[in-house]
């Protein structure tokens, strides 16, 4: 399996998702989660992230890749961002791409970060369960039950 770091096009829309929705980000830590890499505050439990907090998201986003080709390259990790100076958050908003394409990015990342020892212990981990639920949920428009339409139920 072969590791890169993604595009910051990449962390920048992934942390956008969390300016998606009003509510934001809620991001559920269990007693197994590792502390952020970064600078990202937390609690166990639940924490929700908005807007100011995307900075710190793509940060957080960004380190766990890094520790992914660490694990995987640990001699010459350093090679796949000689020259690509990590950029500041800039949002893109959800009229500039669609979910489809924030659910493309997440799997990207998700595949390029998990080669770290503690990856499902990771909070960038619980960042992208929590940015999947997001996600899911402009999908779904906040319905989470199911009713059967009783028009489509066939004898």
């Amino acid at each position: 399996m072969s590791a890169f770091m993604v595009s910051e096009d990449t962390l920048d829309l992934l942390a956008s998702v969390a300016e998606w929705r009003r509510e934001g980000l809620w991001v559920y830590v269990t007693d197994d989660i590792l502390p952020p890499r970064g600078d990202l505050q937390f609690e166990r439990g639940g924490n929700y992230y908005g807007e100011r907090f995307s900075s710190f998201i793509k940060k957080e986003l960004r380190l766990e890749n890094q520790a992914s080709l660490w694990a995987r390259y640990p001699n010459d990790a350093d090679e796949f961002w000689k020259g690509r100076e990590p950029q500041n958050f800039r949002p893109i908003r959800s009229d500039q791409a669609s979910v489809s394409e924030a659910l493309g990015a997440l799997a990207c990342y998700e595949y390029q970060a998990c080669e770290s020892e503690n990856w499902q212990k990771s909070f960038a981990f619980a960042l992208c369960k929590a940015i999947r639920k997001s996600l899911c949920q402009i999908i779904s428009k906040d319905n989470w039950e199911y009713t059967r339409n009783k028009a489509r139920v066939s004898a």
